[in-house]
């Protein structure tokens, strides 16, 4: 008993503890996915239909089980959707890219790039290169996997993950096997210019576009129809003294001009 019990210690021991990433990680490098991408858009008529693994695979060739297997990577990266347990629809993204990747296929990855730079990885490649120049695959893989809590077993993974980037341009590889930042240019035009117009709610009704009538618009221009009206705000101090018809009337003329002055 004490024999069996030491052999069952020694047989855990000498498997380790299995460890998985917390995020879903590709299972084949770039050509495939793409081939699975692609895939996607052709067996869902662009879109139209929703799909399962299987039908993907027989309009790509490839094995159901890889197919299946990158589901979630593809997913997690916004390429396809799942409106159901088991089914499946490409991304208008996606779908733009197969059709213009027949004719112009280095154009037609911006479409895959635009949604790839806001994942986890994209980000996490994004910022490392915001403060350096260039980086070894080591060094970038390493930070994807503190990112995502991959074991040494995801390495394998994490490198189709730089690869995959490799391909939509985000990154380049020198000769010397450098990384550098590649195309980020949709990024750029995901984030509002920080010179917008004011926020519509600290601006004055006849100030806000939205409710001005689109004829004042077109004629007002920089006139003082769209100025706010001035208030005036006066503090009178009289005795009772003071309370007589004759002051009144004074007063109430005063008033008249004034009114008359803050209206020019």
């Amino acid at each position: 008993m004490d024999e069996i019990t030491v052999r069952s210690d020694a047989l855990v021991k000498s498997r380790g503890p299995k460890l998985s990433s917390e995020r879903a990680l590709p299972t084949v490098g770039d050509e495939q996915l793409v081939r699975i991408i692609k895939g996607y858009a052709v067996a869902s008529s662009g879109g139209e239909d929703q799909v399962n693994y299987k039908d993907v695979a027989s309009a790509t060739g490839l094995n159901p089980t890889i197919v299946s297997a990158n589901n979630a990577f593809l997913m997690d990266s916004a390429i396809i959707a799942s409106p159901k347990y088991g089914y499946y629809v490409p991304s208008e993204e996606a779908v733009r890219f197969a059709r213009e990747s027949a004719w112009d296929e280095e154009n037609a990855k911006s479409h895959l790039r635009k949604l790839v730079l806001v994942t986890w990885y994209g980000q996490v490649t994004v910022q490392n290169f915001a403060t350096r120049v260039s980086l070894s695959r080591d060094e970038l893989r390493r930070v994807l996997g503190i990112k995502c809590g991959a074991s040494e077993a995801d390495g394998k993974a994490l490198n189709y993950i730089i690869d995959f980037l490799g391909y939509l341009g985000v990154i380049s590889e020198g000769d010397d096997g450098s990384l550098r930042r590649g195309n980020t240019d949709e990024l750029s035009k995901q984030i509002p210019s920080p010179v917008a117009l004011p926020n519509a709610q600290n601006l004055h009704p006849s100030e806000n576009p939205e409710t001005v009538p689109a004829a004042s618009r077109e004629t007002a221009g920089t006139s003082s129809e769209l100025r706010p009206p001035v208030s005036v705000v006066v503090n009178l101090s009289v005795s009772l003294d003071e309370l007589t018809p004759e002051n009144a009337k004074r007063l109430r003329e005063w008033m008249t001009l004034l009114g008359e002055h803050t209206e020019r």
